[in-house]
């Protein structure tokens, strides 16, 4: 079967009203013990699967999860092993008969499902009750324990939300309630990968990559829309998760960057294609993705100007804006505002199509493309080398298309799109850098410079003419190499 729930953490201040706002007088309070298998390699954790044996009051129950087509979607097979005042031993042949459950095993195992052993264990009292909202049934689950190894713990303080009966907007909309009031953030980390995490003693799991992604031929346009943002969510969600967590390492920071960036890019130029786009969402991820490209752009300048500033306060003002601007990004990734960006695209994601399109999907791609170049070729027309300006909105453009290009081209069979494939990234790196060096000049004309610094500036600004006049060339020779695409 397919269990549809959402996890979500609980800020220490807020543990106790959360509590009494379930209120365990109208709830059910179970203990929780349970043991997950893996092999010595993790090939279960490797291929996104737990097994568990859990003891649910006096029953023990027999587990296999299995990640979804999205973080709000999982396979979960349970099996009652019934009554035992003992762990049974693990028992594989539970699943002789479900299909979907053996692919699962197979994939993960192949034919190492004999080599399965104890790796931790979780003890949990569960708090929990259902709630009946909008014609929808949700099971509201307090869970507070620990996960532990022989040699190590983690202690569990979250609440589930699992959709019992009823709509997944629903589902969506009730938990947003309790997260604006109980300042909750999201957290697509289970306790499987917590407990992994122990076992083999590493703090976070590894950053999650972008995924390359083809558009459907098969699907009109606005479900190819909602399967790209789905994709896109399961790329930031887990790196805002540890993020969230304060456990995560700098190509975390990175991947939820791009994701961003990816978000943001796909709302600003598809929005045409399906009519539920909001407008608020690009504006919104625009300014929450700025934070990432402040921290970044910072820590650039440290890393390639830090050795060069000869004014001791110029280097030390430098190092104080890069910890605000990770202080400000561990509070935003968790903010109410955003968690709430994240359940409406998620919510997007997973809304049936029920219009039709007047329009097939190569002529949503053919005008978005066909757009896109003809706002290329207004800007480098208007751009001024003198005009800073005119050179980031040219830039910004250039950075769209590098985009846009390989998702767009991706239902053409064209064999000639490497070549337009590398004049536009040889314009899109001329852009990124002009666009780094502009910042920084920027940035070090704010400051207030000692003599020995006005060099740095003035390096700076040589720097920058350069690639101008690159980010020119490359674009104007990327707009006569490429053709339209019929």
């Amino acid at each position: 079967m397919v269990e549809v729930e959402l996890k979500f953490q609980i800020p220490e201040a807020r543990r106790n009203a959360l509590l009494k706002a379930l209120d365990p007088k109208k709830s059910e309070i179970i203990q929780l013990k349970a043991k997950y298998y893996d092999t010595s390699e993790r090939l279960l954790s490797q291929h996104g699967v737990a097994l568990r044996q859990r003891l649910e009051g006096t029953r023990w129950i027999q587990t296999l999860k299995a990640a979804g087509k999205s973080h709000l979607h999982r396979f979960e097979h349970n099996h009652d092993l019934g009554e035992l005042e003992q762990a049974p031993q693990l028992d594989l042949s539970i699943y002789a008969q479900d299909a979907e459950a053996q692919h699962i095993l197979k994939n993960a195992l192949g034919e190492a499902q004999d080599q399965l052993k104890l790796q931790f264990e979780t003890d949990i009292q569960r708090t929990f009750r259902v709630i009946h909202f909008e014609e929808t049934e949700i099971e509201v689950s307090l869970d507070v324990g620990a996960v532990r190894t022989e040699t190590a713990h983690s202690e569990v303080h979250e609440v589930e939300f699992e959709l019992k009966s009823g709509l997944v907007q629903s589902l969506l909309a009730f938990s947003f309630e309790w997260v604006k009031k109980y300042h909750l953030w999201l957290d697509v980390r289970s306790k499987a990968e917590i407990g992994n995490l122990l076992a083999i003693q590493q703090p976070v799991s590894p950053a999650k990559l972008a995924k390359e992604f083809n558009l459907s031929k098969k699907d009109p346009a606005n479900k190819n829309l909602r399967l790209l943002i789905t994709q896109q969510l399961q790329h930031l969600l887990p790196n805002i998760a540890a993020i969230s967590a304060g456990v995560a390492e700098k190509t975390h920071i990175q991947q939820a960057q791009i994701a961003l960036d990816h978000l943001h890019l796909t709302l600003s130029l598809f929005k045409d294609w399906n009519y539920a786009v909001s407008d608020k969402w690009a504006t919104q991820l625009g300014a929450f993705k700025h934070q990432f490209d402040h921290l970044q752009h910072l820590q650039h300048m440290q890393s390639t100007l830090g050795a060069f500033l000869q004014n001791p306060n110029t280097a030390s003002n430098l190092a104080k804006d890069i910890l605000y601007a990770k202080e400000k990004l561990a509070n935003l990734v968790r903010s109410t505002q955003n968690v709430h960006h994240y359940l409406e695209l998620l919510m997007f994601g997973l809304e049936p199509e029920d219009k039709p399109q007047a329009h097939d999907l190569k002529w949503f791609a053919q005008n978005t493309l066909q757009n896109q170049y003809k706002q290329l070729q207004e800007h480098l027309a208007n751009a001024d080398i003198a005009n800073f300006e005119s050179l980031d909105q040219l830039a910004t453009k250039i950075h769209e298309l590098k985009f846009s290009f390989p998702i767009l081209t991706s239902i053409y069979d064209v064999k000639n799109l490497q070549k337009y494939s590398k004049a536009l990234n040889d314009a899109q790196l001329a852009a990124s850098e002009y666009q780094i060096l502009a910042s920084s000049a920027e940035y070090i004309q704010q400051t207030e410079l000692e003599a020995s610094d006005w060099f740095v500036l003035g390096w700076l600004t040589a720097k920058q003419e350069v690639y101008a006049q690159k980010l020119l060339e490359a674009t104007e020779q990327f707009l006569v190499s490429r053709k339209f695409i019929k």
